[in-house]
């Protein structure tokens, strides 16, 4: 038989190990769920034989530390990378590993044992100090603070905001805290009570109520706190709060149209000067980023929905295993008539001072304009400001070697959609069939585009979407930059890379001070396509009439750089209106890359997932499941006859309440007949048998002994009789949700 001190701890124990999934976005490393599930079942199982043997709350505490300390010792050891001679050496080793390892990288970090130790104690310390709260001093209303600690770290710590499912396996793990201490007090409430008066007077707190008022005050105080301090809780790019995690989802613009625009006007005209120097004192030109498109669909290539992380220090660039160590200072200056959302940058930003509220997206490192939308646009126009980067630029040897990662956002930037043209998949293979690398699809794809049968030209092509591209490709052969980046972009998506456009500027042209200045004519695209380790690589597939020579890095190992490629000559530009493509929803994705090192989307998240939904079906069928148990036992034949009569009398009472009902006062004999009134002839008689037996159970020297076999069946009949003349609305609510449990209140 379960005891209470038993119902504690097993749902400490659930609590605990739900707590744990919370912090599982900060690392991509899962051994520390593996081996901090199996220290909170340990620990969970020594508790409940510690108190099955009557131990006090000390003793027990005292001995779970014991436990905690041997158990991280001996994962110490394991580890077999300390060269300490002692094994709190070892351990302070480890701590001082995993946290240089925390302060060097961002989430999701790298696998190190340092960082798997300090997981594991944190979780194995809330569960010792969850555990004490309940079972030691008793106060379980207060168990949802080691739990929220873990919750907070990813909350505070992510670039990105905190998923609505950590915080709710949080609520559930403290629900079923709270369930199991009602159940307990249930249990306790009525123990050698049976009459009406003791059930009337002093009725057990019913369960679920007295979970739901623990979990509202918590619940509504952390709510109101939340909103305030911590970062926005988010699902599937649904924001909720106004936390420094940002103001919700923003959508923004659609940049190829400010992109159209400024290439076909027909006055060309400074919109940025900048300077940009190297840590070898090198001044040098470089491009300046705005944002990326990184959803591919019928409708061409669009912006997402982001999370805008406030601040001037960017997050880890995304997939670079080892940050580049020389650091460019870009200086830059934008004209009044420039306006957008987006502050133009080198790629890979890491901090910026300009004036004004701004925050930056953690996926692409774009940096935006945050306020409403007329302040964002006017935010840039005649700002001058500084930005500290570092240059992605990876020999063509080491990208040769690299494969296709696939990044957090896979979902998106990894998607060929199921109704991309047949012409289009088969000319990707025609061009990459001699590739053997991922770098060898890349570049044979850039050489494709910039060879000279491709025209740079800015007047409309006809078509939209994939039939644009397939007149791009297949026939007509001219466009702009959008179409060359678009057209790479897609190619490599369909030969497994992940891919996305980005909208930005060409260097310029440099000035005899060494400064560069950029023109509205140098907005540019381009692809950025990815590889482990070294993350958004840029490529140039635009002809060299209008984007000079391609980066060192796109060149093959064997190939020398190409340079400026004379069979390309720009066209006349034209100013009339082009098509313009629109958002569209991203497609299911059909061909993905083929490293699965990280995960697009976290098994683990799904599963948890799936769990809650099924504790908050079981939430939702609890007062259900307690009105059917309470009913079960009470006409149950394993009891003594006093407590059976005293069962059915309690069950007809209890239901008369679940439908809605007033149960009359005064003696059994006076009750049985108010409830006899509203019964046919052969319910009433039921109802009347059963006051006759309930008043000589409890007045009588001696308990009755007759109808006691028939009493179950009375029961039915009489609860039957109350129920018919109800609506099927009332008879549902009675069952779903029935007021019998919440009499106390």
């Amino acid at each position: 038989m379960m005891r209470a001190t038993d119902r504690s701890t097993v749902a400490v124990t659930i609590a605990v190990l739900l707590a744990s999934l919370t912090i599982r976005p900060l690392t991509s490393d899962g051994r520390y769920l593996v081996l901090g599930w199996l220290l909170v079942l340990t620990l969970g199982l020594i508790t409940l034989l510690l108190r099955r043997a009557r131990l006090g709350p000390t003793a027990v505490f005292a001995i779970q530390v014991a436990v905690l300390g041997l158990a991280l010792s001996m994962l110490t050891w394991s580890m077999n990378e300390s060269t300490s001679a002692t094994w709190y050496g070892g351990l302070a080793e480890q701590w001082q590993s995993g946290i240089t390892h925390m302060q060097t990288q961002s989430s999701p970090m790298e696998p190190n044992d340092g960082v798997t130790l300090i997981f594991v104690t944190a979780v194995g310390i809330v569960m010792v100090l969850t555990d004490l709260l309940v079972g030691g001093v008793g106060r379980p209303g207060w168990a949802f603070a080691p739990p929220t600690a873990l919750y907070l770290v990813p909350a505070l710590g992510l670039t990105q905001d905190a998923s609505i499912i950590s915080f709710g396996l949080v609520a559930v793990g403290y629900l079923a805290i709270l369930i199991a201490d009602g159940l307990n007090a249930n249990a306790r409430w009525t123990r050698g009570l049976s009459l009406d008066s003791s059930e009337t007077m002093g009725a057990a707190a019913p369960v679920v109520w007295r979970a739901a008022g623990y979990l509202a005050v918590p619940a509504l105080i952390i709510t109101v706190i939340a909103s305030l301090v911590v970062p926005t809780l988010s699902v599937s790019g649904i924001g909720f709060g106004r936390g420094p995690g940002g103001n919700g989802p923003l959508q923004l613009g659609d940049p190829t149209l400010d992109l159209r625009r400024n290439l076909t006007q027909a006055a060309e005209r400074p919109v940025i000067k900048y300077r940009s120097v190297t840590e070898s004192n090198r001044q040098s030109g470089t491009y300046l980023r705005l944002t990326t498109l990184p959803q591919f669909g019928n409708a061409g290539w669009s912006p997402v929905q982001i999370q805008v992380t406030p601040g001037d220090r960017l997050g880890q660039i995304p997939g670079v295993t080892t940050e580049p160590a020389p650091r460019r200072q870009t200086s830059i200056t934008v004209t009044d008539g420039f306006e957008s959302e987006y502050l133009p940058a080198p790629y890979a930003p890491r901090s910026f001072n300009a004036d004004g509220a701004w925050g930056f997206d953690p996926g692409a490192l774009s940096i935006l304009a945050m306020g409403s939308e007329d302040v964002r646009r006017r935010q840039v126009a005649g700002l001058s400001y500084s930005v500290e980067s570092v240059d992605i630029a990876p020999t063509s040897e080491q990208l040769s070697l690299a494969a296709a990662g696939t990044p957090q956002d896979s979902a998106i930037t990894t998607t060929v959609p199921d109704d991309l043209p047949q012409s289009l998949r088969d000319l990707t293979a025609e061009v990459t069939e001699d590739s053997s690398s991922a770098f060898e699809r890349a570049t044979a794809i850039q050489a494709f585009l910039r060879s000279g049968q491709f025209r740079y030209d800015t007047r409309p092509l006809p078509g939209s979407g994939y039939q644009a591209l397939e007149n791009f490709l297949l026939r007509d052969k001219r466009g702009y930059c959008e179409q060359f980046a678009g057209a790479m972009a897609m190619m490599a998506r369909v030969a497994g890379i992940p891919s996305r456009v980005t909208i930005g500027f060409l260097p310029g042209d440099r000035n005899s001070d060494g400064t560069y200045t950029v023109t509205n004519h140098k907005m540019h695209a381009w692809p950025e396509l990815y590889f482990s380790g070294y993350g958004w690589v840029r490529f140039e597939p635009t002809p060299a009439s209008q984007a000079g020579s391609v980066p060192d890095w796109s060149v093959p190992p064997s190939a020398g750089n190409e340079g400026p490629d004379p069979t390309t000559v720009p066209s006349e530009q034209s100013t009339s209106g082009p098509n313009e493509p629109s958002a569209g929803p991203s497609q299911a994705p059909t061909d993905g890359p083929v490293d699965q090192t990280q995960a697009g989307s976290d098994p683990l998240q799904v599963v948890a997932g799936i769990g809650i939904g099924l504790l908050v079906l079981l939430v939702l069928a609890a007062p259900a499941t307690l009105r059917i148990h309470r009913r079960t036992s009470r006409l149950s034949a394993n009891q003594d006859d006093l407590d059976r009569v005293e069962g059915a009398w309690r069950e007809i009472r209890d239901t008369m309440v679940d439908l809605g009902g007033r149960w009359p006062e005064g003696s059994p004999r006076q009750i049985g007949a108010g409830v006899a009134d509203q019964l046919d002839r052969d319910q009433a008689d039921g109802m009347t048998s059963v006051a006759i037996l309930v008043e000589r159970s409890r007045y009588a020297r001696s308990a009755p002994d007759e109808q006691l076999d028939e009493l179950p069946e009375i029961t039915r009949t009489v609860r039957y009789g109350l129920a018919e003349p109800q609506s099927r609305w009332r008879r549902f609510l009675a069952f779903w949700l029935p007021r019998s449990l919440f009499r106390r209140l």
